[in-house]
């Protein structure tokens, strides 16, 4: 079913609204964003969302399973991890910190994440990123072993080939589906260095606990 003008108006004008909020905060956040935003916030959003990444991770299981029958089906829920490990487990805890008024911040970080890409948000991700993990290159560069493009680079590839299955019915090729998947692992690793660098870990189970491990990771 088709939107009115009126209602493709409207919604123009709020995608509108968000981006320029979400302009707003990067802006006036972007060069005193590691300074204000304190390890004790980080680790006080992850102890009251403990299991904000056991959807992804489940996803990203299900795309090994599917690898070898159904690549399709493969990719699309492997880049879903993707985006859902870099929305939920690394932007949104940023962004509800830079908001000063905390009745509205997990508001604002669900409106924000939900209807921005997070593309608009990489060199915060990427500031936080380096900040917790060690990262020689830095974020921007941070490659796979063995892979001569940056990660980031590598996920922007495959979100192109997401889109043509999405939204023109394409099959994708194993290797495509292996490419995301391997993307996916990786931003899984870094956000399992980024929580252990402020005392956490992944469970079993892929909640997010507090102290050191006591079994292997998930992946």
């Amino acid at each position: 079913m088709s939107m009115s003008y009126e209602e493709a108006e409207q919604e123009a004008a709020y995608d509108e609204f968000v981006a320029s909020l979400a302009e707003e905060l990067y802006d006036e956040h972007r060069d005193q964003a590691i300074e204000e935003f304190i390890t004790e916030r980080l680790q006080s959003y992850y102890e009251r969302n403990s299991s904000i990444a056991v959807s992804a991770l489940k996803f990203l299981e299900t795309s090994k399973s599917l690898l070898d029958k159904d690549p399709t089906a493969s990719l699309l829920y492997s880049s879903i991890a993707t985006e859902v490990i870099l929305k939920t487990v690394i932007l949104k805890p940023i962004v509800s910190g830079l908001v000063h008024s905390e009745s509205i911040s997990e508001l604002i970080a669900t409106v924000l994440t939900k209807q921005t890409g997070v593309d608009r948000f990489k060199d915060l991700i990427f500031k936080i990123l380096e900040e917790y993990v060690e990262i020689n290159e830095g974020a921007a560069k941070y490659s796979r072993p063995k892979s001569s493009m940056s990660l980031w680079k590598e996920r922007e590839l495959v979100q192109k080939v997401r889109n043509a299955v999405a939204h023109r019915a394409e099959f994708c090729s194993v290797a495509d589906a292996q490419l995301s998947m391997a993307i996916a692992n990786e931003f899984y690793l870094l956000t399992e260095r980024l929580i252990g660098a402020l005392g956490f870990h992944f469970d079993s189970s892929g909640k997010i606990r507090f102290g050191v491990p006591g079994q292997q990771t998930m992946f």
